[in-house]
C-alpha cells in the first residue's frame, strides 16, 4: 500500500509542502522543523487509521461510551539527525510507541543506475523489541532507500522480525516507494513524491538537505 497525501488533494499538506520547498521560507529553521513535525503528526494520524484496533469503554459522569484504540502499540524508528522533526510529529499521533534511534551516514559520491544504492556507515543504535510488531520508520527524504535498507539489516539482526513495516516520509523518490514495497514488504505513507534523482542521490525538485535545513550545515 502507498499513500501520497498531496496527490489526494489535501490542502493542509499542500500548504506545509509549499513552506518546506520554498528557498526563502527555508531560512527560518524553527518554522522548517515545525512544518515537518506537523506533517509527521498528519502522517501518524493516517497511519493510525490502518493499524489494528480494539474498543475500550470509558465511564463519563453521565454514562459510558466505547471508543476505538490501538490493539497494540507500534515501534517507531528514525535515523539521527534529519529524522528527528518527522519522528516527533509521528510520535505525537502515536504517543505510546516504543522508539528506536540509529546513527547512520551516507558516503557521498555519484550514484548511477536504475536502482541506485549508496554505501551507508552505521554507528549508534538503540533498539526495541520488534518481533511480531508493527515497525514504523520515520525518514523525511526517501531517496535511494539505502539508509533504511541498511538500518533494517541491523534491526533484523538485533531486534527481531516485525509483522508489518511502514515507512513515513515527507518526500519520496517515486521508484523507491516501489523498492520499499518489494524489498521490505513495506507500506509507504508520504506527504509528496518526486520523479527525479540527481547524480548525488538527492531528490529533485525535493527540498534540499533536510538535516542541514533543520539544524545547520555539518562541518564534516
Amino acid at each position: 500500500m502507498q499513500r501520497i497525501l498531496d496527490e489526494e488533494t489535501n490542502p493542509t499538506v499542500g500548504r506545509l509542502m509549499l513552506r518546506l520547498r520554498c528557498v526563502d521560507a527555508q531560512k527560518d529553521r524553527l518554522a522548517f522543523r515545525a512544518a515537518i513535525q506537523e506533517l509527521g503528526r498528519i502522517l501518524g494520524y493516517e497511519i493510525a487509521k490502518s493499524l489494528p484496533l480494539k474498543a475500550r469503554t470509558v465511564q463519563t459522569p453521565l454514562g459510558s461510551r466505547s471508543e476505538p484504540t490501538l490493539a497494540a502499540e507500534p515501534v517507531l524508528a528514525t535515523v539521527l539527525r534529519a529524522g528527528l522533526p518527522l519522528f516527533e510529529g509521528v510520535l505525537q499521533a502515536l504517543p505510546d510507541s516504543d522508539c528506536m534511534f540509529f546513527g547512520a551516514a551516507r558516503r557521498e559520491g555519484e550514484v548511477t543506475g536504475t536502482h541506485p544504492r549508496i554505501q551507508i556507515e552505521c554507528g549508534y543504535s538503540a533498539f526495541s523489541a520488534v518481533q511480531g510488531r508493527t515497525l514504523i520508520y520515520a525518514d523525511p527524504m526517501l531517496a535511494t532507500g539505502s539508509t533504511l535498507l541498511r538500518v533494517h539489516e541491523e534491526v533484523l539482526r538485533a531486534a527481531g522480525r516485525p509483522a508489518r513495516i511502514i515507512v513515513a516520509c515527507v518526500i519520496a523518490f517515486r521508484p523507491t516507494i516501489a523498492l520499499m514495497e518489494r524489498e521490505l514488504g513495506a507500506d509507504v505513507f508520504c506527504a509528496s513524491a518526486d520523479d527525479i534523482l540527481d547524480e548525488r542521490g538527492y531528490i529533485v525538485p525535493g527540498l534540499g538537505d533536510a538535516g542541514d535545513l533543520a539544524y545547520g550545515m555539518r562541518s564534516r
